[in-house]
């Protein structure tokens, strides 16, 4: 069967996924006793599975996102949803006192629908956060998210960082384009990416004071550190 082009996006998330699954097999020692089914075995497993995907479904050719483009689409996904991050800490202490406040907020902004699954290394949530945020938010909620001493700015630069997803939305139409894949690729694909961010979930918690470890299962911090 031809190959077909995924967006280096989704060639970076798989990066992503093999850097994570290589970090979670060199600790597989430690990690083992937290889930049942972590064992040396599934370790080498996954990292097979993410090598087949990427030699079997993802292959270079003239249509691909350059990768330039696609270091200036990464910096600027950690950069909006930092801020992003920046917001939510703010209004929860800000606002630690209204609890309603703090719910129509986030529910308002993105929060509540796209947060976990963005900060998980989704792309489509994250695109979808970032514009979902500038989309709603207004000068009211601007003004009373900041009189408690968030800086303006912050929220100036998710402004500007929205608008400049414009120029990325090529490659979030190639993410969801599910035609570019066959079937079998497409279902292996989701598998392993769900599979690495249940990973991320449970690691990050166990090396919560382990800051060098625990960004070996940072989503982001892969996304920041592959190499094109």
């Amino acid at each position: 069967m031809q190959q077909k082009n995924l967006c280096l996006a989704s060639t970076a998330t798989l990066l992503a996924c093999r850097s994570i699954a290589q970090a979670f097999a060199e600790n597989i020692f430690e990690l083992a006793h937290l889930r049942s089914s972590w064992d040396v075995e599934y370790a080498e497993s996954l990292k097979n599975r993410v090598a087949g995907i990427l030699e079997g479904h993802l292959a270079e050719g003239k249509n691909q996102i350059q990768p330039e483009k696609v270091n200036a689409w990464r910096e600027l996904m950690i950069s909006a949803l930092t801020d992003l991050a920046i917001v939510r800490a703010s209004v929860k202490v800000d606002f630690k006192d209204d609890k309603e406040f703090q719910k129509e907020f986030f529910a308002q902004t993105g929060y509540s629908a796209y947060f976990s699954d963005a900060k998980n290394g989704d792309h489509v949530s994250m695109f979808n956060f970032i514009k979902s945020f500038a989309e709603n938010i207004n000068d009211e909620l601007i003004a009373k998210i900041t009189e408690g001493g968030l800086d303006k700015n912050v929220v100036a630069r998710l402004m500007e960082d929205a608008r400049s997803l414009e120029n990325f939305r090529e490659c979030f139409a190639v993410v969801t384009d599910t035609s570019l894949v066959d079937d079998s690729g497409r279902r292996k694909l989701e598998q392993v990416y769900a599979e690495i961010q249940n990973i991320c979930r449970v690691s990050t918690a166990y090396y919560y004071f382990d800051p060098v470890k625990r960004e070996s299962f940072n989503f982001f911090k892969a996304l920041r550190n592959i190499q094109q």
